[in-house]
């Protein structure tokens, strides 16, 4: 039995780089399959230029002395080469994870491509598992960006991660509301025109301007958006303004 339609959606946006024959079969089995599946790589081509490290030549020396010479010199001829190279990995993790060289600029032209591209690639697959709720630390993401969520959002977030946006790294969630789990899209650095709305494919979004950065609301229309743009522009609050 193919592959539905839906169904390639929801793999396409988790594992774009699958090679599940069954999936590769459905990448070209119609005009429809093959235009999301561009789309989809045209993304991830997208976030690896933006990923794309440029990394200050001290901490490349550095990175690499640990791969010859692990920490602890006694030891350093004697331990294995896979300890100090996941030494090393877990030096270049950290560099991503604090975002110092978070090159997110390149590849969207405007907030609008930015967020019909985001979803497009990942959106439905994290609708999907709407419903579910979050062991994430949701403060410890939010302070990231030094900013914290209200108990009005973040007890309604059922999914987060981190995203790419136009100009450096985001949030990405999905809340459960009354009226159904809907897409929020969190922009530290970015700035857009207060409500401010666009479609695509069937998908309504409002925008929001926040004291730190915008918010994109994605739903359908039925969703009632404007009823959680209070909501969001209430609930991502600067940390000084506690001070």
């Amino acid at each position: 039995m193919s592959m539905n339609f839906s169904e390639f959606i929801r793999q396409l946006g988790a594992e774009p780089l699958s090679q599940d024959p069954e999936f590769l079969r459905a990448r070209s089995s119609s005009p429809e399959f093959h235009q999301a599946a561009e789309e989809a790589d045209a993304f991830e081509e997208k976030l690896t230029r933006a990923m794309d490290l440029q990394l200050p030549d001290d901490i490349m020396k550095n990175i690499l002395q640990i791969s010859r010479h692990p920490v602890g010199s006694a030891a350093a001829s004697t331990t294995p080469w896979w300890r100090s190279m996941a030494l090393a990995a877990g030096i270049l993790i950290a560099i991503v994870a604090t975002g110092i060289t978070w090159n997110m600029n390149r590849g969207w032209d405007s907030v609008d491509e930015y967020v019909t591209d985001h979803y497009r690639h990942d959106g439905s697959g994290l609708l999907a598992r709407a419903g579910e709720k979050t062991t994430q630390d949701i403060q410890g993401i939010f302070a990231s960006f030094n900013v914290e969520a209200a108990p009005e959002l973040a007890d309604i977030v059922s999914v987060i991660k981190y995203c790419p946006t136009p100009n450096g790294k985001g949030i990405h969630m999905v809340l459960n509301t009354r009226a159904g789990p809907v897409t929020v899209i969190y922009m530290p650095a970015t700035e857009v025109n207060d409500r401010e709305t666009l479609d695509f494919d069937g998908m309504q979004v409002l925008l929001v301007s926040l004291e730190k950065g915008s918010a994109a609301i994605i739903g359908t229309g039925s969703q009632g958006l404007l009823a959680l743009y209070s909501v969001i522009q209430n609930s991502i609050i600067p940390e000084f303004s506690n001070a």
